[in-house]
């Protein structure tokens, strides 16, 4: 800085004019705008890099022990529809309705033309996120054997109000019986990712759907904290894809348009301390339920 402005003291009047307006016109270029994480977040438009399908490819990676995440093969029905676009019908709406386990079908419907989320800045709701709830956790203990019907495993009293949090901590919460279970409505905005709440703030609030699945963790042999567990395998029960894939195409119905489909590890990749979850995640499974809603209401 002192060799610049001595250069402009010692040059003729047109080289001072000329220099001085650098500074300007340096200030006047727009900067480069800032991705986070692996699959490149953007904090000016709020969205993951790429088309919908390239953004659905990272952000459904398979995802290993301790956060590792793996390529792997789209399932046809996601890739046909990140690449066709376009907004469920309403005999899929109605289709995924049906396919709900009651109490929630009634209460789905009640909200069927409901709006849903957008953000402060008015753009909408386009990412639906997958988490698993890592609870319970049984630290060295084993699993109980029967996880699809046992009554501790698939209790929402841990997710209520008061319990592991002062508010549910998503829209959706889903045990292994395929019962659903309203944290909050699809139209409140909500952060569930250290992408939202410790990164990008209230302004991505909106974007996002969050469910959960219900999955019990323990420890890796020979572990002692939470940053090294692990699900049970098979990870989740035929009713939660199922039921999983009917609120996808419901909340894509909704939101007048198919959202981008992630998980919570990859949503948060690249960010310090991101968590692991949904593990043992069946993409293929979910992909045929999808495809039974989705090819049911077009026959």
């Amino acid at each position: 800085l002192r060799i610049y402005i001595a250069y402009i003291h010692s040059g003729t009047d047109r080289q001072m004019k000329r220099l001085l307006t650098l500074p300007l016109l340096l200030l006047a270029a727009p900067a480069a705008a800032e991705e986070i994480g692996e699959c490149r977040f953007s904090r000016e438009t709020l969205s993951f890099a790429g088309t919908p399908l390239e953004q659905a490819t990272c952000l459904l990676r398979k995802v290993e022990l301790q956060g590792r995440k793996t390529p792997q093969k789209l399932p046809r029905a996601i890739v046909r529809l990140m690449q066709d676009g376009g907004a469920p019908s309403a005999e899929q709406k109605a289709a995924a309705i049906a396919a709900f386990q009651e109490p929630y079908r009634a209460y789905a419907a009640s909200h069927a033309d409901a709006p849903v989320s957008q953000t402060a800045a008015g753009l909408p709701l386009a990412y639906f996120a997958i988490h698993d709830t890592s609870t319970p956790f049984y630290e060295n203990k084993p699993f109980p054997r029967r996880l699809d019907t046992d009554p501790g495993v698939n209790s929402f009293e841990p997710y209520l109000p008061g319990g592991i949090a002062r508010e549910p901590v998503a829209h959706i919460f889903l045990n292994r019986h395929g019962q659903i279970w309203p944290g909050h409505e699809f139209a409140e905005g909500w952060r569930a990712t250290k992408l939202e709440s410790r990164v990008v703030g209230p302004a991505a609030r909106g974007r996002f759907v969050h469910i959960e699945t219900v999955q019990p963790r323990r420890f890796l042999p020979g572990a002692t904290t939470r940053a090294a567990t692990h699900g049970p395998k098979p990870g989740f029960s035929k009713a939660q894809y199922r039921q999983l894939a009917a609120l996808y195409v419901y909340t894509s119905a909704r939101a007048g348009r198919w959202l981008i489909p992630g998980f919570h590890a990859t949503i948060d990749g690249g960010i310090p301390d991101a968590h692991d979850d949904p593990q043992n995640f069946d993409l293929k499974q979910f992909g045929r339920e999808l495809e039974r809603i989705v090819g049911a209401a077009q026959r």
